[in-house]
Formats: C-alpha cells, structure tokens, sequence
C-alpha cells in the first residue's frame, strides 16, 4: 500500500506519513498524543544512507551457527557478525510476533503500546521508526511475511505484506528496490517467517532429508543438553504431545523422531539465512553512495521440548526470549567485537534515533531502552546493574519477567512464580523462589518499579481484527 505524499512540516503529526525530503536544518520532532516523542535539535545529519532491519521469525538464540549451534545454520549471519557487532544476551520483550515487532519499532513495551495480540493495529498516533525515519528524509518500506503485521507496519510509505515462502519476501523486496525506490537513502525492514513451520515441515515430508549440511558426532546428547531435556531423559521427552499449525497431532515416538523436527527447524533458519544474503547482495549490488547500517534479530524464540512446550506464545522462558541480534554496517565504520552486556529489543528505537542525530523525549521511567551507541563503539560502559522486563501476551493470567546479568524472575498473578540463577542454571531448571528470598525481594521490587512506571499508558483494550487477517491467524495456528 503507498501512502499519499505530501509537504514536509517542521512538526510531523502523529498518524502523518510524508514523502521523503532532504534534511532541513533547524528544530524538528515526531511528537503528538503519544507518551514518547523523538526530537531533532537540528537537521538530521546521518551517518548511515540506509538503515536495513531483517527479523526472522521464532529464531532462538542457541540455533545460530555464530551463538555456538554446532551446526551451520546461519553462515551468512555469522560472516556479518564476524565483521561487525554481536550481541550476546539480547532479549525480546515478548514472545509473540507483532507485540515484538511493535516493541521494536516503538521503544515501549506491549502494555504501554497496546499492540498485545497478533492481529492488533498500531495505534494511528504512534511514533515509531518509520515516523522517525521519515522525518529525516528517508524512504521507508517494510516487506513482512505475514499478512497481519500489515497492522504494525501502516505507518511505512510502502508496505508488501506476504503468506509465501521467504523467496517471494526476496522477491518483493528486490521489486521495491528496483522499481518504487526513488533516492538512495531509506529506512526498509524485512521479515522472513519461515521458521515458524518448522513442525509442518516435518510432518509433510516423513522421508526426504531435511537438514541439507553435516551433523558433528554427539549432536544429540548436545540438542538434550541444550534443552534441558537431559535431566529428565527420552521417556518424558516421549510424552510430549504437539500440535501443528494445520492441528495436526504430533506425537514423538522416539529420539530419532524428535531429531527429525529439529532437522526441519534448523534447515528453515539456513533457508532464511540465503534469503538474508540475497538482500544484502541485491542492496550492496545497487552501488549506492554511503553505506548502510544492517541490524538482524529475531521478534522472540522457541520451545522446541524445552520446559515441555513446542511454541512459544504462552511462555517467557529464556528459549522464547534470548535471540540473536547482529548490528553491522558497510565502508568498515563499525570495528568487529562482540558484545556481552544485557540488552533489550526496547534498544532499538534509541539507538536508531541517536543514529540519526535525534533525542527520546518521554516521562520519566517509561523509556526503558537505552541507545546501544556506547557498545558499538567499543566504550568503556557498565551496564552490569541493568534490568530486562518481558511479558506475555495476555492470557487468563498476567506473566510478567525481569531478569540481570544473572537473576530471572518469573511473576504470575495465580500460579507459581519462578526464580532461576542463570549463571549456573541457564536452562531453568532449578527454581530457587523459595529459598533465595534476597533475589526474589530485590527483583519483585523491580517489577513493581515498572510497573508502576507503565501503569499511566498502559493501553489494555481489544481490538476487532479484520476477518481476513483472522483467517490468517487461524490458518497459522493462532486461533483455533
């Protein structure tokens, strides 16, 4: 869909798109009847030409090549990686798709922005990056893989929503570059779904080889290790029941068999890794002048048998939150090193707006981000006190998490909170709740902190999603 040009004004209205402008100099802001506003004291000078965000559906961090995965999911990625910045210990803010995406592109968490389901809208007087982006004279597209992120893409000047394969996502992307691109300055996010049908995959095809690159010795002790399925053997692996997206009962007979859903599972990621290496070849193809800022992660993990689940929409474990995120540029401005620090999907609105020579303006405590500028550049900053808050999508039950460097806390309005130390426990395993009781006061003090910060914006309304989108959720297994 494209939206209407118009001039460009010194104040950009929420729920305003314009046609890309050149930088003006003086005063500027993205501001309205929104809690958060982003200013420019003077006319954007950015150091990037283009800003590319490539999120990939239902990654989890420790399926990465370049995360220490001993297979090679994700050679492209890694090679990004290996010549720019990745971060460690990334966190969504969710587990649940077009909640994360809205993170990420709002600074604010899904209570504050309201975007809680699949199938809600952004509000129309957000500000969000595509806002931001184009009040600084760039082009903004967004090519997403579903149809209803459409809701949380509308203030793009371009939007290419798709149910196909990430070919087609490839596809359309290299048609907006090619054909409806006018400058060589723009703002593009791409999403890829394709590891989402991971079960689907395994089910449809019971004999073909899945997984297409080689397999070291002991990959299976490493995948029930990894899991936390060691603990509890192949027998109480075996009495896990799933279900796939079309309701298709999944019922694991044997190690062998659940090895084969992960075969699936890592082959999608290798095929969302190609299709991420065709983008970066058809945009450096281009021979635009300046170069171009990549930031690549994932809206949220998976279960994969870890804590008995396959998915990921009920669950805020670390499967479900850790993803990979990778931040390289071009023209060799950002030094390769990787970066341990905790750091949120909430960072990116920060840090995208220092990067084009702006300001967050917000009440106090409600912007939870921080820019991730300090790390990029190698500074010698200490983020070791920083707490993460996540939350599930709404359910019958609240879940909300806020974790350090080492501590998680798992807080539920009726069922049982969990305290896990993931320096020595990083696969959860062990609740500590009841007997590390300093832990627990010191993290339930943070929790209520935010929310009580958040609770003045929170935005907890249904939404109506449009029928067609609603059949798209039905026919993803989102709705039953």
């Amino acid at each position: 869909m494209k939206l209407p040009s118009g001039l460009f004004l010194l104040l950009v209205t929420l729920g305003a798109c314009s046609e890309p402008a050149a930088p003006v100099d003086g005063p500027r802001s993205v501001a309205g009847e929104w809690p958060l506003a982003v200013e420019f004291p003077s006319g954007p000078q950015p150091t990037y030409e283009r800003v590319v965000l490539v999120t990939i559906d239902t990654l989890r961090a420790d399926h990465v090549s370049g995360y220490g995965y001993p297979r090679a999911t994700m050679p492209f990625l890694d090679s990004l990686a290996k010549d720019g910045v990745r971060f460690t210990r990334a966190l969504s803010t969710i587990s649940h798709t077009a909640p994360s995406h809205s993170s990420m592109l709002t600074g604010l968490p899904p209570l504050v922005h309201g975007v809680q389901q699949n199938g809600y809208a952004m509000d129309a007087e957000a500000v969000d990056l595509a806002k931001v982006f184009a009040a600084a004279g760039y082009e903004t597209a967004a090519i997403v893989n579903t149809e209803f992120l459409a809701g949380v893409a509308a203030s793009f000047q371009s939007v290419h929503p798709t149910t196909e394969r990430g070919d087609e996502v490839l596809r359309l992307a290299r048609a907006w570059l090619a054909d409806e691109r006018k400058t060589g300055r723009f703002f593009l996010w791409v999403h890829l779904f394709d590891p989402h049908r991971w079960k689907d995959l395994a089910v449809e095809n019971k004999s073909e080889r899945l997984w297409p690159g080689k397999t070291p010795p002991g990959f299976a002790e490493h995948i029930l290790e990894l899991h936390g399925l060691e603990r509890d053997g192949v027998e109480a692996l075996l009495g896990q029941k799933w279900e796939t997206v079309h309701q298709k009962t999944v019922e694991l007979e044997s190690l062998e068999h659940y090895l084969r859903f992960i075969d699936a599972y890592d082959a999608l990621i290798r095929y969302s890794d190609m299709q991420l290496a065709g983008l970066y070849e058809t945009i450096e193809g281009l021979g635009l002048p300046g170069s171009t800022l990549w930031l690549v992660t994932s809206d949220h993990g998976e279960g994969l048998a870890s804590h008995g689940t396959d998915g990921h929409g009920a669950h805020i474990y670390q499967e479900q939150l850790h993803v990979p995120f990778v931040v390289h540029a071009t023209g060799a401005s950002l030094a390769p090193r990787v970066v341990d620090a905790l750091v949120s999907h909430l960072d990116l609105l920060p840090t995208l707006v220092e990067t084009l020579g702006g300001n967050v303006r917000a009440p106090e405590g409600l912007v939870q981000g921080r820019s991730l500028w300090p790390l990029l550049r190698g500074e010698a900053v200490d983020w070791s006190g920083r707490v993460v808050f996540a939350q599930r999508k709404p359910t019958s039950e609240a879940l909300w998490s806020v974790q350090d460097e080492r501590f998680k806390l798992l807080d539920a309005e009726r069922a049982g909170d969990e305290l896990y130390d993931l320096g020595a426990d990083p696969r959860e395993l062990d609740n500590q709740f009841e007997g590390n009781l300093a832990e627990r006061a010191r993290l339930q003090r943070e929790l209520e902190e935010r929310l009580r910060l958040f609770e003045p914006f929170r935005r907890d309304g249904d939404q109506e999603i449009p029928a067609e989108w609603m059949e798209e959720l039905k026919d993803l297994g989102y709705v039953r």
